[in-house]
């Protein structure tokens, strides 16, 4: 490793370091939040840490912009870098016997500059362990140029199954070689057929009605210049609430996101009703997985689509699952959402100067009113689990897991599921929610969701 490696960084992995560029105070971290009963040990996971890095050389790579050549006028490239386990571990001993996972996520709002991580000197992974008498909190803390959400869970498992290797003395069911090609993905070459009839006609009627009827906002003022700080909070649900949803979603020939979808218009329209009119259209992003069953790479191979609706046709779900099916389909038809990623390619050839200058203009015009992410059955180590359904990390049982997402202008709510216990989170920046008004709004939610 004494030769210096330089990857070529797609083209979605430079866009949020490009945006963190231009709209000071929004940090493009995530962080997944492991609750532990049980030992957890440290050197087991600094050396569980460096045998995942062998099998991702992304997550210890930086962001640099020093081609040797013209390039640099055009593209990051990603450095590949010597950083150990050890090097990115910060371990935190609290006496609090009632530490909880609202606690836990209280602190890494608290932290959350500190917590941040700028890719251009640091490699885009942190860990953080909170130790507490009862419990252990284990963070993973990432870039979102690193990975998208299902990415960076694959990147979780295949640390729990090294650590689990080494804390009980097994070899490795598999001797590899780092996959150093993995670095680069997704490349997104050019392609003419990106720009058939079939493909550009329903994506710029698409577009249009974005700037025909511009998307409802969750708050009563402008667009903010000033993002403020962090916020955010996390709401568990019921399990017998997670099966009356599917109940529900399977009598009206849905699925579960069409009701999270339904859950979340209701919510915007009950929230808003105070100085938003009837006629305005509420704009829901939706993050589209475009990976393949068997991709576990470390990269962003994620896209995105607006569910609309105007609010004076919003009622209950019965109405309304026809409604989302309905577009959630016509989406799919056209293949929104890979259109879109496949259209980045034309940022290729463009300056990064003058693309955070396009980025920069184009940010307040694409906002949606809020984003919905569901990431569905979470499975951390399914070879090591007790009968009651919980997984483990050598001897400490998961409690439960959750993805606190990074922050835009708009809440971004995210839902997951771990042993049949659904938990609904959400990340905003203060200058559009306040800490009380995201807990009110986290709090409609989810008696919205269990209605």
């Amino acid at each position: 490793m004494g030769e210096r490696r330089l990857f070529p960084a797609s083209v979605v992995d430079e866009l949020p370091y490009c945006v963190e560029g231009i709209a000071k105070g929004l940090h493009f971290v995530y962080g997944w939040i492991l609750t532990l009963e049980g030992e957890v040990s440290s050197d087991v996971t600094h050396r569980a840490l460096d045998r995942a890095f062998s099998y991702y050389p992304k997550s210890t790579c930086i962001l640099v912009n020093n081609y040797p050549s013209y390039k640099r006028w055009f593209r990051y490239c990603w450095e590949h870098t010597a950083v150990r386990g050890k090097d990115i571990v910060d371990e935190v001993t609290l006496s609090d016997p009632d530490f909880t996972i609202e606690k836990a996520v209280d602190y890494y709002v608290h932290n959350h500059v500190s917590l941040s991580i700028d890719i251009s000197s640091h490699i885009p992974l942190k860990v953080l362990l909170i130790r507490t008498p009862q419990r252990t909190f284990f963070s993973f803390i990432m870039h979102h140029s690193l990975s998208d959400g299902m990415g960076s869970f694959c990147f979780i498992q295949k640390f729990i199954e090294c650590y689990e290797d080494i804390f009980y003395q097994r070899e490795p069911a598999d001797h590899h070689s780092p996959r150093f090609e993995d670095i680069s993905l997704p490349p997104i070459p050019f392609r003419w057929n990106y720009f058939s009839p079939r493909r550009i006609r329903p994506y710029l009627s698409y577009n249009d009605l974005f700037r025909k009827e511009p998307p409802m906002r969750l708050y009563p003022h402008t667009f903010p210049e000033d993002y403020g700080t962090f916020v955010a909070g996390v709401r568990p649900v019921p399990p017998q609430h997670l099966e009356a949803m599917g109940r529900t979603a399977r009598k009206n020939q849905a699925t579960i996101n069409d009701y999270l979808l339904a859950t979340t218009f209701q919510t915007a329209k009950t929230w808003s009703r105070a100085w938003a009119g009837q006629s305005e259209r509420i704009y829901i992003t939706v993050p589209m997985n475009l990976r393949a069953p068997e991709d576990c790479t470390l990269s962003n191979i994620l896209s995105s689509a607006n569910v609309s609706l105007r609010a004076d046709i919003i009622g209950n779900k019965e109405t309304l699952l026809p409604l989302i099916r309905e577009e959630m389909n016509t989406l799919a038809r056209n293949d929104i959402a890979q259109t879109m990623v496949s259209l980045s390619c034309l940022l290729k050839p463009v300056p990064l100067a003058l693309r955070k200058l396009l980025l920069k203009y184009a940010i307040p015009g694409f906002s949606p009113t809020l984003l919905l992410s569901n990431l569905g059955v979470l499975s951390p180590n399914p070879s090591h689990q007790d009968e009651h359904g919980f997984h483990y990390l050598g001897p400490a049982r998961i409690c439960n897991i959750h993805l606190i997402p990074n922050a835009g202008t708009w809440p971004d709510l995210l839902v997951s599921t771990y042993n049949k216990q659904l938990a609904v989170t959400i990340a905003v920046v203060s200058s559009c929610f306040s800490q009380e008004e995201t807990e009110r709004f986290l709090n409609c939610f989810v008696s919205t969701l269990m209605e």
